[in-house]
């Protein structure tokens, strides 16, 4: 059956590490965190040059062909690390970019959606009311290893909405595309294997802050990353660094991943570290989200007034503030089987 070649707008794609397989579908992203721009867009056109656009937003005239919308908008404001700061989940639909992909949907009306988040923002997918009205809505909570990501302790929430007056069976669809599936989930050490400190390579994205940097470990600690280098050497299993003098006995969000177990969360930011104690580079993040080496992640070092730090920080951000490479297989897989089977399962 020939398949009809659908088209896909991105809404809240980040740099594109999740949808970079979905490149020959995709016609643009609109991405409004500044936390992803990089100066003349350096790190999108790396991978999709120009013929995919990316917007931080869209003037009122223009048009993106699209039957399809995906994205990952922030769920920071529904995060458990939202809640420890804040002692309460505030609602997601108040956040720019959460509010900038269902308006898009909202104005474009595509014939199918899929949305990535944390679990918790589901009852405020459900709260909206145009949204039910137009759209059949289906949720999916899994651990990311559903997909074949290795990350056993992430959890996302998956949102397909399929419009009403588009003539598919929407419950055959999405009792078909999640049906568990056989997955080989690896260790870290398979993940990370030819990442060494000897083969440091910023072209790569293999490149982290320098053992004589000073960071801040948790609230008031200070140490030089070499001295928290001697700390994970004195024992080789441990992964939590240990807080003394806080009500938490382990310091929030600081974690080693060890060399034989499944790799944890990856996170964009800099207090995690690889099997040997040094902070974990953009790659091997990369590498742990189930992104291919042969995704690029830039670092200019020539640019005015970007230094070594701007480069690393925003390598970690493109692999890990987005939902894993995996994910993004999946939604690609889905929309093909979606529309090369419409016509055997119209309502």
């Amino acid at each position: 059956m020939k398949q009809k070649r659908f088209k896909i707008l991105a809404v809240c794609g980040g740099n594109g590490s999740w949808i970079y397989p979905m490149k020959e579908y995709l016609t643009a992203n609109i991405e409004p965190r500044p936390i992803f721009s990089t100066p003349n867009n350096i790190q999108w056109r790396a991978n999709f040059g120009k013929r995919v656009k990316l917007y931080n937003h869209l003037q009122p005239s223009e048009v993106v062909p699209a039957n399809v919308i995906i994205g990952a908008p922030d769920c920071g404001n529904s995060s458990m690390m939202a809640l420890t700061r804040a002692k309460r989940l505030s609602d997601p639909l108040n956040n720019e970019s959460f509010a900038s992909f269902f308006n898009q949907i909202k104005e474009s009306e595509p014939e199918i959606f899929f949305m990535e988040n944390l679990p918790k923002a589901q009852p405020y997918v459900e709260s909206i009311g145009w949204l039910k009205k137009r759209y059949h809505l289906h949720f999916l909570v899994k651990p990311v290893t559903f997909f074949g990501n290795s990350q056993a302790g992430r959890v996302r929430l998956i949102v397909m909405g399929i419009r009403k007056d588009f003539k598919i069976n929407h419950k055959l669809i999405w009792k078909h595309i999640t049906k568990p599936q056989e997955h080989k989930i690896k260790t870290t050490r398979e993940l990370l294997s030819g990442l060494t400190e000897k083969n440091y390579d910023h072209r790569f994205g293999h490149i982290t802050e320098n053992l004589n940097s000073v960071v801040t470990i948790y609230a008031g600690k200070k140490l030089p990353l070499s001295d928290i280098k001697k700390y994970w050497e004195k024992d080789p299993k441990q992964k939590r660094f240990l807080a003394k003098g806080r009500k938490y006995t382990s310091a929030p969000g600081v974690y080693r991943n060890l060399p034989d177990e499944y790799p944890q969360v990856a996170r964009k930011t800099n207090r995690q570290f690889n099997p040997n104690g040094i902070q974990m580079s953009p790659r091997e993040l990369a590498r742990i989200q189930g992104i291919p080496d042969s995704f690029r992640i830039v670092a200019y070092f020539n640019q005015p007034n970007r230094n070594l730090g701007y480069w690393i920080n925003k390598g970690r951000a493109t692999a890990t503030k987005c939902p894993p490479y995996e994910v993004g297989l999946w939604i690609l897989w889905a929309l093909r089987w979606i529309y090369e089977h419409k016509k055997l399962s119209i309502k």
